[in-house]
């Protein structure tokens, strides 16, 4: 594979440490404008509709006083883009990103949203995720202008405003009207480059049940766990009533020591009365739902303990003992739809959400399935599983996947696109100096968008701690800098006329 001539790299360098000051800069602006997707409110909706077209104009500015164009593309999706200084024609690089943040939580060093620059780094949300790595891949399109590179294919930055909660609709537009580039990466992860992932989708297992409770001194009434379905549940809330609260505490406080002294890792707040009502909160470890097995999920513990408990109706019992058994099979045994590729992984779920209360119960199980496996065909295994059991245990289930989510496997074969993923090993090695590994994961990002798309960067764990979605996400400017020399190597490779050498 060609590398970059020699002296036109230490050009390249010279171009990107210049811009420096500019970089840093321009991630910091970008920090401070408050693009959380996900409100539910009017006000929510409209200051995150206001901060996007902010953030966006800035970018259109940015971009034009750089000779590079801004494209909105029938107000649904914008692009920025570098075109080819001798246009032929051919498809070139798409780099798919996005735009909106998730929610910040915790205590800050640095004000979430203030892009201050302190102790060798940017400090907001997005700096990893994914502020961050539009900057430095639009100063590696600068970088490569000032070094003097002809762009013999397009490069299209494209720029969502959904990702974060799994709203495509933008990036898809930008393929319904420009079709597929040649080959993308996204962003959006780990250096060095992600080729696989496993597919994500939701399914919810909801019941209803004819008896409300038991009909004893305690009576079971609600749960309440998990409030989205890709994430391990920290905490699981359990509602009882009694007619005398202070007699029916201390037996109920007895069996829940048993229950969580008999279940490694089980943990339970000391129930308490708020008048007729008693709760008891479950407690556990958070963890990403693609990593089911890192955490401990609080809601399994809570219908664990609830499946047996005295107070629980016949037809609610027989819900929670089910739900209990398909859904601690982190690998999908239960539900069918149990299986392992040698580089993408095992299909794993996670239980995510589960509510219920005295009419019946809701479900959502996040599923990631592994390479060899359709989100539709697993959806209709599940769902005969489910409804066999049912038929079984006399109880009324139904299955149906969320529409919200439904993205197959991803792996992207190196050998059939030797050119495009080489690019990018000798770009990540010669700016690093280290091996450029493939690799998989289990989470999703628009590399499933487009096809011939990897992942590619922004975060390198050998040199630094992943903080997406974290409380004090950062970048050290050291990091930054690092990200535009190798996006600007890689691109330099991939799509310019930059003289090169064996």
């Amino acid at each position: 594979m060609p590398v970059l001539d020699s002296k036109f790299h230490k050009q390249l360098l010279d171009a990107v440490n210049s811009l420096q000051d500019d970089v840093v800069r321009d991630t910091s602006k970008l920090i401070q404008f408050e693009t959380i997707s996900g409100g539910k409110t009017p006000e929510e909706v409209q200051k995150f509709n206001t901060e996007v077209n902010r953030c966006l104009d800035y970018l259109k500015k940015l971009a034009e006083a750089n000779g590079l164009v801004y494209r909105d593309l029938d107000g649904i999706v914008s692009v920025i883009e570098k075109l080819s200084d001798n246009p032929s024609g051919e498809k070139g690089l798409g780099i798919p990103l996005h735009i909106d943040v998730v929610p910040v939580s915790g205590d800050w060093t640095q004000p979430p949203f203030s892009g201050t620059v302190a102790d060798g780094c940017i400090w907001g949300r997005g700096t990893q995720d994914d502020k961050g790595p539009l900057v430095a891949c639009l100063y590696a399109l600068i970088a490569l202008k000032k070094a003097g590179a002809a762009f013999t294919r397009p490069v299209h930055i494209i720029m969502g405003k959904g990702e974060e909660i799994g709203e495509w609709s933008d990036v898809q537009y930008f393929i319904k009207k420009e079709g597929y580039p040649a080959f993308s990466f996204t962003p959006d992860a780990q250096f060095p480059i992600i080729n696989g992932e496993k597919g994500i989708m939701n399914l919810k297992i909801n019941t209803t049940w004819d008896r409300p409770d038991s009909g004893g001194a305690i009576r079971f009434t609600a749960l309440k766990g998990g409030n989205r379905a890709n994430v391990v549940p920290d905490a699981a809330e359990v509602f009882f009533t009694a007619d005398d609260p202070a007699a029916a505490i201390p037996a109920l406080k007895q069996q829940i020591a048993s229950f969580c002294a008999s279940q490694p890792g089980a943990s339970c707040s000391d129930p308490v009365a708020d008048g007729n009502t008693i709760k008891a909160v479950f407690h556990g470890k958070s963890a990403h739902g693609s990593l089911p097995h890192e955490g401990h999920n609080a809601i399994l513990d809570a219908i664990g303990f609830l499946a047996s408990h005295k107070s629980v109706s016949k037809e609610c019992a027989a819900w929670l003992a089910y739900m209990h058994k398909a859904c601690s099979a982190l690998y999908g045994e239960e539900l069918g739809i149990a299986g392992e590729h040698h580089f993408v992984g095992k299909t794993t779920i996670n239980l995510g959400v589960l509510h219920t209360d005295e009419k019946g119960g809701k479900s959502q199980i996040n599923v990631r399935p592994t390479l060899g496996m359709t989100c539709a065909d697993l959806a209709a295994t599940a769902t005969g599983v489910v409804r066999r059991e049912a038929a079984a245990q006399g109880i009324k289930m139904d299955v149906e996947q969320a529409a919200e989510w439904g993205r197959d496997p991803l792996f992207v074969d190196p050998e059939k696109n030797a050119f495009f993923i080489s690019s990018l090993q000798t770009a990540y090695e010669k700016v690093t100096g280290r091996h450029p590994e493939l690799m998989s994961i289990g989470g999703t990002t628009f590399a499933k968008a487009f096809p011939s798309c990897v992942c590619y960067g922004p975060v390198d764990p050998a040199e630094e701690k992943d903080l997406l979605h974290m409380t004090d996400e950062r970048v050290e400017v050291e990091h930054q800098m690092r990200n535009v020399r190798i996006y600007a190597y890689a691109i330099g490779l991939l799509v310019t006329n930059a003289p090169a050498q064996d």
